[in-house]
């Protein structure tokens, strides 16, 4: 595998597990309501080292959780703010 694709699949795969996150905040904040559930998730964000700022850009400006399109295009305007 070349050196791109390999990083293609790496962006692949991190985009796919802060979509998963994401996507679970969205039920257990947003859905049920569940307050323990919710706090558990956001500890599971902060031991897996994850950037907080891009799941709350995704939590709050992405109309459609379920759909991938909308997800990437909403992460992509993150990424592209370049704020690091």
């Amino acid at each position: 595998m070349s050196t791109g694709a390999a990083e293609e699949c790496r962006v692949r795969n991190d985009r796919q597990s802060y979509f998963a996150v994401v996507r679970d905040l969205v039920l257990a904040q947003f859905v049920l309501g569940d307050q323990e559930l919710t706090a558990r998730l956001w500890k599971d964000v902060g031991d897996r080292d994850l950037d907080v700022s891009r799941i709350v850009h995704l939590l709050y400006c992405c109309s459609f959780h379920d759909d991938d399109d909308v997800m990437r295009e909403t992460d992509e305007e993150f990424l592209a703010l370049d704020m690091y």
